[in-house]
């Protein structure tokens, strides 16, 4: 075959080439930064707090009252709370509020913003670091003690600073806020203790 075919074929297949679409530039991949909630007006960066401690007085109608201490174990925050003024027996919703005064909606707690309601027991970020669970109550005396991985002393999502109140029923985990009614009892988380 002369050489002139083959040079006549390549050139009209570049032509036909020329004349097609172009091909869609690639897609881009999505933005790796991920989308990040606001953090609430009051944030306030806590460092160098190692322990924290709340004396819970009475509110509302209730009767709870005694002492929440907090202490940084590396691992978690360790909680511990001697409560008094509770029902004879029963749980009693304990949780950390993102207000700082007894005056805060109880509705909302400590890293809302962030995670569901979610039980204790939920993995982080799959919790909000303000529910603690439930207190439960033996003759009207409760106590509490474990680590909680969630919560934290340092940082914006500290609980220094925070109200922590005691509520009138059990917070049964699902329901925004945890549906345990009435505030019986209310403190303020200062640092040291």
């Amino acid at each position: 075959m002369p050489l002139t075919t083959h040079g006549g074929a390549l050139a009209a297949l570049l032509a036909v080439a020329a004349c097609a679409d172009p091909a869609p530039p690639p897609s881009l991949p999505p933005d790796p930064t991920p989308t990040v909630p606001a953090l609430a007006p009051d944030t306030v960066d806590v460092q160098g707090v190692s322990r924290a401690m709340a004396r819970i007085e009475p509110a509302g109608t209730g009767r709870a009252s005694g002492t929440v201490r907090l202490r940084d174990t590396g691992v978690g925050v360790r909680v511990l709370a001697e409560i008094e003024g509770l029902s004879r027996s029963g749980y009693h919703g304990f949780q950390v509020l993102r207000g700082r005064d007894c005056e805060a909606d109880p509705a909302v707690h400590l890293g809302a913003e962030f995670a569901p309601h979610g039980s204790v027991y939920a993995l982080p970020g799959e919790r909000q670091a303000g529910n603690l669970g439930n207190i439960r109550a033996d003759r009207g005396r409760g106590r509490y003690d474990r680590i909680d991985p969630v919560l934290r002393l340092d940082g914006t999502a500290s609980a220094v600073g925070r109200a922590i109140v005691i509520r009138a029923g059990r917070d049964d985990a699902t329901s925004a806020g945890g549906a345990a009614g009435d505030v019986i009892g209310c403190g303020v988380f200062e640092a040291g203790a």
